[in-house]
């Protein structure tokens, strides 16, 4: 009897979850997902324009432009003749990371919950600004120096960022992939 009730419960929560997935609650946009873009997708499944603020495009299409700028003008660093002028170029392109974190903190956002979401990826960037440092001083002195991420929440940190970015459309703004 006790058997039977087990398996009974078991077949009822199977259908459980089978229900929940087609009721439509389920169909929550992600957490790390700006208002924006969930305005914006909308917009674009129903073929309309999506304005965000005084005639703009929503955030992560601002956002592209800038990100695209500047990981297009940055050299690749595995190709780097040797370790100095590898350090050389990990640094030039820290500095044109930091100018793009700057545009991204200043481009307007239409709500406080996108400004916080959007302060938290950046401040994600920095810390990876951080970790390319501290290779860039470790690869000067050692070739073969490996080049490690901090892991944030449990997640590696080029995890975190270009999930966001993705998340938000705006590929370009993912982790560079320019160290290796």
């Amino acid at each position: 009897m006790l058997f039977r009730v087990i398996i009974g419960v078991l077949v009822l929560a199977s259908f459980g979850v089978w229900f929940y997935a087609y009721s439509g609650r389920a169909d929550r946009p992600p957490p790390d997902e700006l208002d924006s873009t969930t305005l914006y997708i909308e917009a674009f499944d129903e073929d309309l324009q999506f304005s965000e603020i005084n005639g703009l495009p929503a955030y992560g299409k601002r956002a592209e432009v800038v990100c695209e700028a500047a990981t297009d003008s940055i050299p690749n660093a595995r190709f780097a003749d040797d370790q100095t002028e590898r350090a050389a170029q990990i640094r030039g392109s820290n500095l044109t990371f930091e100018e793009m974190i700057a545009d991204l903190r200043s481009l307007p956002v239409a709500t406080a919950r996108d400004d916080e979401l959007r302060n938290l990826w950046l401040d994600d960037w920095q810390i990876l600004l951080s970790d390319r440092e501290r290779y860039a001083a470790n690869v000067e002195e050692d070739p073969g120096a490996i080049f490690t991420l901090t892991v944030v929440e449990g997640e590696r940190l080029e995890r975190r960022i270009t999930r966001f970015a993705r998340t938000n459309l705006m590929l370009p703004c993912a982790a560079p992939t320019d160290i290796g």
